[in-house]
């Protein structure tokens, strides 16, 4: 038997399911002896309103009577549209994620979120196990499809990061899921185990793009996907490898809390086993355990880890990471004051009639009007119309199987019949099935004025598309509605009109209804196919100096007026031999360009993007993004580097966003998944104007009577301060590369050095005037004027700190520059706080640095 410590630990990163609508004895047993931390509801678990809230009330105090340190996740599916747990007529329907991404306004995501997230915390679910953030880029897809926003990376990015921030502002923990996506692949993972054989180059131009964004946005928790991924992982699914797991943890820097898909699922049952897999996916890197169904298995699963961590399978580091991820989740958004108190049900009828309010707004810029070739809308409201529906099983995916596709009764064509009916009451209904239409059907549609015709997931279902083609061959005044999935009849040009509404419930059914009749104006597009696709047409191609200097001079002056360099200055800057630039062409004109570069010696192991810049006229075109893709894929494949790193040392322009810039240009690089440093962290460049320059007697005092005198390096002596640079600096390569290219024979008076009594060097710093050996590396002190010199590299030798010579040190070499006619000095990449300042440097510019 486990220590009752450690059942507690391993009893909180489990999350379970059970059957019933009251706390039944096997979740008493699981929440009192097991100590489990997170409750999965499921449609099963409620009839109505009153029910859900008494229910989530009892597990929790359920939890508190046992002992529990932290409240219960209490967890839910509310993706919306197509997987709706808590339907009307208990809540009021909001819009699933391809329905949201036809409005094409990613402020309806926040919409949705927040309504969804006041929703769930008036029942006293406080997690939603979404957004969804895989990208639909396989049609067939039968387990994500309508669940995703759309097609395009960086626009499912942007519409899982809404719906995230409008669930989080109610206080409910958003989790985005299925890393690493799942969105290309035809096999459902509810029933198999999907292969996606991509690259890592592939998934990091499509499938990451949307966690990536989410991580550096601060996401409190991800699911992970029952994918194989054999370019990644060649034995293991996503959820139990450690090299997919890494992607996440190591190299996008996440250190919130990952959540297992249900591990019953057949993607992981049916090849380790739940059990096992349990204990797989907790060395791998995930933090909660799902498992939704079976209580023999919830519990084998539980003693399995225990037995994992005490014959150390499971080592405690491990166990402590998971334990704290949790932990910190919970105290972030959980209390035991909001998880024990009711809300009032007389409000909820309110909170409805709101949110209905929101949401039908949102559904009537979403349903979507594809074509009308045939000019067949807006129908009569006298005219003869047959409404054809599919009567026979129509295919959901695993999500929703069992769960009854949303709210009982809503496909049920007497309910759509009932909208229709609204605009012309004698609408007739036929409900065609796998054996297709008698002749008596046939006759009747014949005759008819106009025909609707609605699809669920045709493409899935050979009778749907059979009968729907064969009508648009027979008949002329027909409509096509596909009721849920937009591919059903996308591509068949058979199909003059077509109308798809993303979801099969009844609000974008009426929708649909308003536009066939003429009551609204469509104004939904489709977020998916060759008419959705928002890559820019922009050819990005590798920087060519002789072809595309001129241009990028051009673009500078345009884009950074503020920064305005000479052109041979900047020339220089540009054309190095480690330099990875591309640039990018609308036609025959370039309009962008990237700058990066690697180390400029040995090894190169980072990439520093240290420019990034659109012409203004091209901007908000998708130029920027195909720069920085091209890029990172470059480095990527030429020295497998993924890290990419926001400025640039050596040459050095900023090292890192420019706070003066618009907010934009940070909101661009996060939303790409950069991890941009905190907004108080400093970093800075620095200068003053020397002309008056007096040193503070107290540093110069100081120095002296401890015995430090200075002077400038001499060849002599440039032996030993190469050994004092690579003693201790030598992890900055750039750093101790600027003291070798600085031979005092070649470039004197460009070093100034500290000495202790013994003569032995003991500080150093760069104390360079304006020439071609400042401007040709550093970018931006010309700014400052034309006779401004840079410090730069100060350093002291590790035994020597805090010995006093450092600001005397930056004091003797202001004066010699002063004496050398030097007007202005700039300091460069300065992180500490008030130190310069103490001899009369102010900031310059402030930046934040950042990393993917």
């Amino acid at each position: 038997m486990a220590s009752d410590l450690l059942q507690k630990q391993i009893g909180q990163l489990f999350a379970v399911g059970f059957h019933g609508c009251t706390p039944s004895p096997e979740i008493k047993t699981l929440i009192r002896d097991y100590h489990v931390g997170g409750i999965v509801l499921f449609s099963r678990n409620f009839d109505d309103a009153v029910q859900l809230q008494a229910l989530t009330l009892a597990l929790q105090q359920e939890a508190k009577s046992a002992g529990h340190e932290r409240p219960l996740f209490i967890g839910i599916d509310q993706e919306n549209g197509l997987v709706t747990r808590i339907s009307p007529p208990i809540a009021a329907q909001v819009p699933g994620p391809m329905a949201l991404g036809a409005t094409h306004d990613p402020e309806c995501a926040y919409s949705a979120g927040k309504a969804t997230g006041e929703t769930l915390s008036f029942f006293g679910i406080n997690m939603n196990y979404a957004p969804v953030g895989d990208i639909n880029s396989e049609p067939l897809n039968p387990v994500v499809g309508v669940r995703s926003p759309g097609d395009d990376p960086e626009f499912v990015g942007r519409f899982a990061s809404a719906a995230a921030r409008g669930l989080r502002e109610q206080n409910i923990i958003p989790s985005i899921k299925h890393f690493p996506g799942h969105g290309d692949t035809a096999v459902d993972s509810h029933y198999g185990l999907p292969v996606i054989p991509k690259t890592r180059d592939q998934l990091e131009r499509c499938e990451l793009i949307p966690f990536r964004r989410a991580v550096a946005e601060g996401i409190e928790t991800v699911m992970t996907a029952h994918i194989s991924l054999p370019c990644i992982d060649l034995t293991r699914p996503a959820t139990l490898s450690p090299n997919a797991m890494g992607i996440l943890r190591k190299d996008m820097g996440y250190d919130g809390m990952i959540i297992t898909d249900c591990l019953e699922m057949d993607g992981i049952r049916s090849t380790y086993g739940t059990e096992e897999g349990s204990v797989l996916a907790l060395r791998a890197g995930s933090d909660s355990i799902m498992i939704c169904h079976t209580y023999e298995v919830q519990i084998a699963s539980i003693k399995r880890v225990c037995e994992a961590v005490e014959n150390g399978t499971i080592e405690q580091s491990r166990l402590a990471d998971a334990c704290r991820h949790v932990a910190t989740v919970k105290d972030k958004f959980l209390n035991w004051d909001t998880a024990l108190r009711q809300n009032n049900l007389g409000e909820l009828s309110l909170l409805n009639t709101k949110i209905t309010e929101t949401t039908m707004d949102i559904y009537s810029r979403s349903t979507t009007l594809v074509r009308d070739k045939s000019g067949t809308l807006p129908l009569s409201k006298t005219s003869i119309i047959i409404f054809l529906f599919p009567g026979d099983k129509t295919p959901a995916g695993g999500a929703v199987d069992g769960e009854g596709m949303g709210r009982q009764g809503s496909y049920q064509s007497s309910r759509y019949l009932d909208v229709l009916r609204q605009h012309n009451n004698s609408i007739a209904e036929i409900r065609y099935g796998m054996s297709g239409l008698t002749r008596e059907q046939w006759q009747v549609i014949e005759v008819a004025d106009a025909v609707i015709f609605a699809s669920l997931n045709a493409r899935e279902s050979p009778y749907q598309e059979s009968l729907g083609l064969e009508l648009a061959g027979r008949i002329s005044n027909l409509v096509h509605i596909a009721a849920c999935n937009p591919y059903d009849f996308l591509d068949d040009p058979k199909v003059k009109t077509y109308i798809t509404t993303y979801e099969p419930t009844i609000e974008a059914f009426s929708v649909a209804a308003d536009i066939m009749f003429g009551a609204l104006i469509p104004t939904g597009a489709l977020p998916v196919g060759p008419s959705a696709l928002t890559k820019t047409a922009a050819v990005v191609t590798p920087f060519d100096a002789e072809k595309d200097l001129d241009g990028i001079l051009h673009i500078w002056a345009e884009a950074l007026p503020t920064y305005k360099l000479p052109e041979d200055s900047l020339r220089s800057l540009i054309v190095r031999p480690y330099g990875h630039h591309f640039v990018a062409r609308l036609g025959s004109e370039l309009v962008g360009f990237c700058l990066a570069y690697t180390n400029a010696d040995g090894e190169p192991n980072t990439v520093h993007i240290a420019v990034l810049a659109v012409s203004p006229s091209y901007q908000r075109q998708g130029v920027g993004i195909a720069l920085l893709e091209e890029t990172r894929a470059n480095v990527r494949a030429k020295f497998g580097i993924n890290g990419v790193k926001l400025g640039s040392s050596f040459p050095r322009f900023w090292p890192g966003i420019p706070r003066e810039l618009p907010e934009t240009v940070q909101h661009f690089f996060t939303h790409r998944g950069f991890r941009l440093s905190p907004p108080d962290a400093r970093s800075v460049d620095l200068y003053q104007d020397i002309r008056n320059f007096q040193s503070p007697e107290k540093y110069m005092t100081r120095a002296k009577d401890r015995g430090f005198r200075f002077a400038p390096l001499k060849a002599e002596d440039y032996d030993a301060c190469l050994v004092g640079q690579r003693k201790n600096f030598s992890h900055n390569s750039s750093w101790v590369q600027a003291y070798v290219t600085l031979h005092p024979e070649q470039y004197p008076d460009s070093v100034m050095v500290a000495f202790d009594s013994e003569g032995q060097q003991v500080g150093w710093t760069l104390m360079l005037g304006p020439s071609p050996a400042l401007n040709h590396v550093w970018a931006f002190p010309q700014i400052c004027g034309p006779k401004t010199g840079l410090i730069g590299c100060v350093g002291v030798d590790n035994a020597h700190r805090s010995s006093g010579i450092g600001l005397a040190l930056v004091c003797h070499a202001v004066e010699h520059m002063k004496q050398r006619g030097i007007e202005g000095v700039f300091v460069d990449w300065v992180a500490l706080d008030g130190w310069y300042e103490q001899v009369g440097f102010e900031v310059w510019r402030s930046y934040r640095p950042g990393e993917l």
